[in-house]
């Protein structure tokens, strides 16, 4: 599991076994804004952003640790990279054309390609190469839309999706959204387009995936911050 954390001071890229154990930090930066980390299709890298010199840029780096690789290079914000399936690409969100629109760029670093025109933010393929699924905007609760990957007319899948937590998988698509009961992990099936409540979530926050056999779901939620309280028992007060 790859994930983001301020254990060690600064957020970092961080990773750990299935089981949440054997933690290691991956990243050493020192920004105060590093996260959204996303493995690449051979397991071998993790693509993240980080806040450097002000703005939010793109980078990649081995899962052995190593220097990072700087990927986007503009000064314009760049936000949740995502692989492609095939490993070709890394989508990303960048205003740099005034508004987020999705890019992509090769792993290995190179010219930007700019892909949706009617805005996007948090972009990922189908595991079949065919669509591009993306949120429309950043705000929190943008709805899930699609398009070709070649190319061509977007249509909206789901009408809103919490922080962009979204998955997809080959029969359908997971996602975070408000129930009658709170938010939700839902699952809208592909074949019948009928949506299901899978789990409760008590305060959601960013990080929503599914597990490569099908099998487990991991999301994040955010636990509410606050103090401990202490007791100093045989306290005196010593004048000097």
């Amino acid at each position: 599991i790859a994930f983001e954390s301020n254990r060690a001071g600064n957020l970092e890229i961080w990773t750990c076994d299935s089981e949440g154990q054997s933690c290691t930090q991956l990243t050493w930066i020192g920004s105060t804004f590093t996260g959204v980390p996303t493995w690449s299709p051979d397991g071998r890298q993790v693509a993240f952003y980080s806040r450097v010199e002000g703005k939010s840029q793109v980078f990649a780096i081995g899962a052995d640790g190593g220097a990072p690789r700087r990927l986007t290079l503009d000064n314009s914000n760049n936000f949740y990279p995502r692989w492609s399936h095939d490993g070709q690409w890394i989508y990303f969100a960048s205003n740099r054309t005034g508004v987020y629109q999705v890019w992509k760029t090769p792993p290995a670093g190179g010219t930007a390609v700019q892909v949706t025109r009617k805005g996007g933010f948090a972009a990922s393929d189908s595991p079949d190469g065919k669509w591009l699924y993306y949120t429309k905007s950043e705000s929190s609760d943008a709805g899930l839309w699609r398009m070709p990957v070649a190319g061509g007319e977007e249509t909206q899948v789901i009408e809103t999706v919490s922080l962009h937590n979204y998955a997809l998988v080959n029969d359908g698509v997971y996602f975070i959204a408000n129930s009658a009961q709170g938010l939700a992990i839902k699952f809208l099936s592909s074949a019948t387009q009928t949506t299901r409540v899978v789990a409760q979530v008590r305060k959601g926050y960013v990080g929503l995936s599914v597990s490569p056999d099908g099998k487990w779901i991991l999301y994040t939620e955010l636990n509410p911050t606050g103090s401990d309280l202490f007791l100093v028992e045989n306290f005196q007060i010593t004048n000097q």
